[in-house]
């Protein structure tokens, strides 16, 4: 509450009389001209001036203002189909500024700029780490019910699902409490530590998804060992300079599979400095159709909305938004062992948020404060009214980031982070004791450019404390267990030519042990397991080296990488050979050793006319634990995937058509862990290799204010039968079969 007041007070409007006041900074407006190499202006240009959260859109002429702007140091985003993106510093100080920037042509759609892997945004070809990203018409695309499924395309990236509602990512065969998920930069806690549980969070309205493959403990702390997923919403919209307004956008779709309708609703507006964002999403789906017929228990239901509310003015910007989601999910068991079984989840999640931006002359401080509530019941049956299984997790949390002045060439941010978590059980089951746990950090990153070279380097602190509650039924005492870590990163770009770079970047990462990886003692239904924890379990910390060539050209854009991360104290669980006489389940200790992970990465798109685009990427990631000289669990097999795309012209009355033929292949995995090994010889079936063939087409009809669009895509087109891996219905279920879907967009 005291941030919402100071940010405020600082944003308030300045009186129109006289225009600068003797005691209120000046502004200025920054204003200029898009055009293309020949100097053509380029109309629909979308700008960003990135330190004040602001945004607009070139005219006919090509021209952009943005009035109101107080001197500082800020970065500007320029981007247009049809031109590579541009992202480039620029300073107000006494008067004001106009620019004219020029924009290379480019077939190849690239992404404008990144802020999930370094404190200034940069492009995709500069990032200091491998960063994936997708938004826009390739997000609606890929969307699915679970946040795994929807980005478990990207390269390195997989998901471990039960059914189509629950998808845990998987970036380089980690997941769980090894991969952070954050929903526009707010750290989720949502109990990832169980097979089942997966991440709450509304894709649908996101202005895209950012994936850092590899460590980036230094930014964000513990569990972002294996990487981050941020879910980034899109800009609250201002009127500054411009008449207030008010717009909607519709985005609906029906997936023929499972019988599933779902559908987006977007109201936004703004009047000066102030804008305002609603949506509200809802899907519902039957059974999961397999080649072999439907899966009984598996559909879903979920409902969301989310609300914001900011200002934009010359002395920095202040936002608060809510955000609610409520999820109906139902388990399909082994028919083996009870086909009548309806066992269920049902989730809340509520997440609150304010955040604000001072400039401080060439500086700025960002500081937010957020708020997470995550509720999660499990039933053993659809008519049960007793709670098998409760959950509730409480998460506070803040963040103070100081973007201070260039140094010299050097420019970078300091920051502080705070995170207070209560878990608290309930229900008739119990795996492990109430918890409250404190977390801090302080961390330096800074960035340089030195003529084709590009530095960035960063250290972190963390503390964390974990205060356990005594638990008669799991046999555990009250304690306190504590734990700190120091973190670094490392990172060297250098430009062969303009389009071609080299990148080597060295990070260390670290893990806390989890209440769960500590404390759990007892049926954890989700792996089939009686679980006991450890609670003299150290740190994880890992060493990645990742070593990538990246090309962006006109017509190019390709990546080849390869990584070596080495974890040590790896905490894992072992059978001991000995099983629970009340479940019959056998038990699992969980220990520490050392793990190596090491593989390769690779995506291009190579558009030889403007209407023939080809795109692929490889994948391929070999865990071992070195300890015991086993293979690690739930590594996905080495997967390609294919597409080629054909672009029509636009005619009267139809624009942007295209098709699209597309595959992807995934080999047998052999290199089994021994309890996956015993698991498969007792189920009597280990996935095979398999490949599927999908299709695409879609067009524009002129509806609306930018028309009504309607996509197709025909995924297992072949209706192939097959297993995934990393799906946990690989020993009794197929998964799904052809699926047809529709999917129809508009703004008004």
């Amino acid at each position: 509450m005291h941030i919402l007041l100071l940010a405020l007070a600082l944003t308030a409007p300045a009186p129109t009389q006289p225009p600068h006041p003797p005691h209120a900074p000046a502004a200025y407006e920054v204003s200029g001209t898009v055009t293309d190499s020949a100097g053509t202006p380029v109309a629909d240009a979308r700008v960003a001036l990135l330190g004040l959260h602001r945004t607009a859109v070139t005219t006919t002429e090509g021209r952009f203002s943005f009035p109101e702007v107080g001197p500082g140091q800020y970065q500007l985003s320029v981007s247009a189909i049809g031109f590579a993106p541009v992202v480039q510093g620029i300073a107000v100080s006494d008067r004001d500024l106009h620019l004219t920037v020029a924009l290379k042509p480019s077939i190849v759609e690239l992404q404008a700029l990144q802020v999930t892997a370094s404190p200034n945004a940069t492009t995709l070809l500069d990032s200091p780490q491998p960063v994936s990203a997708i938004s826009g018409e390739e997000l609606q695309h890929l969307q699915a019910p679970s946040l795994g499924e929807t980005i478990r395309s990207l390269p390195g990236v997989r998901s471990l699902s039960t059914g189509t509602g629950i998808g845990k990512p998987v970036i380089r065969g980690l997941t769980s409490n090894r991969v952070l998920i954050v929903a526009d930069g707010q750290r989720l806690e949502t109990q990832q530590w169980g097979d089942e549980h997966s991440p709450n969070v509304d894709t649908e309205d996101a202005e895209r998804i950012e994936v850092i493959r590899g460590p980036a403990s230094v930014l964000y702390g513990s569990d972002a060992l294996g990487g981050v997923i941020n879910v980034i919403p899109k800009e609250l919209p201002d009127a500054i300079g411009r008449s207030g307004f008010v717009g909607a956008s519709i985005m609906t779709a029906y997936s023929t599979n499972n019988r599933q309708p779902d559908g987006t609703l977007a109201l936004e507006g703004a009047e000066g400095g102030l804008g305002f964002r609603g949506s509200v999403t809802g899907r519902t789906s039957d059974d999961i159709g397999t080649p072999a017929g439907p899966l009984f228990n598996s559909g879903n239901r979920a409902v969301g909305g989310s609300a914001s509310v900011g200002y934009r003015g010359s002395r920095g910007t202040v936002n608060a938004s809510y955000t609610h989601r409520s999820e109906h999910l139902e388990i399909h068991e082994d028919p083996a062992e009870d086909p009548t079984a309806t066992p269920l989840q049902r989730i809340g999640e509520d997440r609150a948020k304010v955040s604000t931006t001072v400039p401080f002359g060439s500086s700025r401080l960002e500081a937010d404060a957020g708020f997470e509530r995550n509720r999660r019941r499990e039933f053993e049956a659809e008519d049960a009214t007793d709670v098998a299984l409760g959950l509730l997790s409480k998460t506070y949390g803040m963040n103070v980031h100081f973007h201070h002045a260039p140094l010299g060439r050097w420019a970078g941010a300091v920051g502080l982070s705070g995170l207070y978590n209560t878990f608290d059980k309930f229900g008739a089951e119990t795996l492990i004791p109430n918890t409250d746990a404190w977390s801090g950090g302080v961390y330096l990153f800074e960035q340089a450019e030195y003529g084709r070279w590009h530095l960035s380097l960063g250290g972190r602190y963390d503390y964390r404390r974990l205060d356990a509650d005594a638990d008669a039924d799991l046999g555990t005492s009250q304690q306190r267990r504590t734990y700190n870590s120091v973190t670094g990163n490392l990172g060297v770009l250098y430009h062969l030519s303009d389009p071609l770079a080299v990148v080597l970047n060295v990070g260390r990462g670290f893990r806390a042990p989890s209440s769960f990886d500590l404390f759990a003692n007892g049926v954890h239904e989700g792996t089939v397991a009686f679980e006991r924890g450890n609670p003299d379990l150290q740190n994880e910390h890992s060493l990645n080296t990742d070593l990538a060539f990246r090309v962006q050209t006109s017509a190019v854009r390709a990546e080849i990488g390869a990584f070596a991360n080495y974890v040590q104290d790896f905490i894992f669980s072992q059978p001991t050979g000995q099983v629970d006489p009340g479940s019959g389940f056998q038990i699992f200790q969980v220990t520490q050793g050392n793990a190596r992970l090491i593989g390769i990465e690779s995506a291009f798109e190579y558009h030889p006319t403007s209407f023939l685009h080809l795109e692929g990427t490889a994948d391929y990631t070999n865990g071992q634990n070195t300890t015991t000289g086993a293979p690690l669990p739930s590594i996905p097999p080495f997967r390609a995937s294919y597409t080629v795309r054909l672009e029509g012209e636009d005619t009267g009355w139809l624009a942007s058509p295209y098709v699209s033929v597309g595959g992807e292949s995934n080999a047998r995995q052999t290199r089994l862990d021994p309890a996956e090994a015993q698991f498969f010889s007792e189920s009597g079936y280990q996935p095979d290799g398999y490949t599927l063939l999908n299709f695409g087409a879609g067009f524009t009809l002129p509806a609306g204010r930018d028309g009504l669009r309607i996509d197709l895509t025909l995924r297992n087109a072949l209706d192939t039968k097959y297993t995934n891996f990393l799906s946990r219905y690989k020993t009794y279920a197929l998964d799904p079969g052809r699926n047809l879907i529709m999917r129809l967009s508009t703004r008004l």
